[in-house]
């Protein structure tokens, strides 16, 4: 089985229950849309555990990038701490140096985004889904997703990875591939305001918002081979 989840956000106990609720076995595959570090307190838990499951693949979120920027020094804390980054400051600084440096080659390498095709649909993840400003569109009129936001990591990784347009773009815009995102709560979407999967005629939202438990969001997993939802 292949499952969905995105913005952990440092919150093992909730993803482990998840992984329980759903039975994950080394037979099934799981992708991370992102966001697994900052706002809570478990976020080193969560990376040294996906980071050795050979089944689960993590793409790069804008908070992995914050954490990225700052042990390689084009940041500082006081950045990346007013973008929720507070106790995973607190757990990288009391990392060794050898640690530290591994942390940054991880980060470094994650894949942005990544195509698959499951029972004839082909699907684009991504952290945040599109930026506005590189739309390329291909013979049919659709927006060639891949190529528009190779172009927009090219010009500003950070830019794209922190874009909210995909939730703002016309109706008429269509995609060439069915997308599937975090990034943006689902709580805070216009006209939709719920802890649960958005599924829109062109994106998929699934982060339902576990940072903002507050406020009521949760943690959310999406099946892709029969489209089931999970919640935590």
């Amino acid at each position: 089985m292949i499952y969905l989840m995105s913005d952990l956000h440092g919150d093992f106990q909730n993803f482990y229950k998840m992984l329980k609720k759903i039975k994950f076995s080394a037979s099934d595959q799981l992708y991370i849309l992102g966001d697994i570090l900052d706002k809570n307190k478990e976020n080193l838990c969560l990376y040294n555990f996906i980071r050795n499951q050979d089944n689960i693949i993590l793409l790069k979120g804008n908070h992995e990038y914050l954490c990225e920027r700052y042990l390689e020094g084009t940041i500082s804390a006081q950045i990346w701490k007013e973008c929720g980054g507070k106790y995973t400051i607190q757990e990288v600084n009391e990392l060794t140096e050898e640690a530290k440096k591994r942390l940054y080659n991880y980060l470094k390498q994650l894949p942005l985004y990544l195509s698959l095709k499951v029972k004839g649909t082909e699907y684009f993840l991504t952290h945040s889904g599109f930026h506005a400003d590189h739309c390329a569109k291909n013979e049919e009129g659709l927006v060639d997703i891949e190529a528009s936001v190779k172009s927009a990591i090219k010009e500003n990784q950070e830019s794209y990875l922190f874009s909210d347009d995909i939730h703002y773009i016309p109706a008429s815009l269509k995609f060439d591939k069915k997308v599937i995102v975090g990034h943006h709560p689902t709580i805070l979407l216009p006209d939709y305001a719920s802890a649960t999967i958005y599924k829109g005629k062109n994106y998929i939202d699934i982060d339902t918002g576990n940072d903002r438990r507050k406020e009521g969001g949760r943690m959310a997993c999406l099946r892709l081979d029969d489209w089931k939802e999970s919640y935590v």
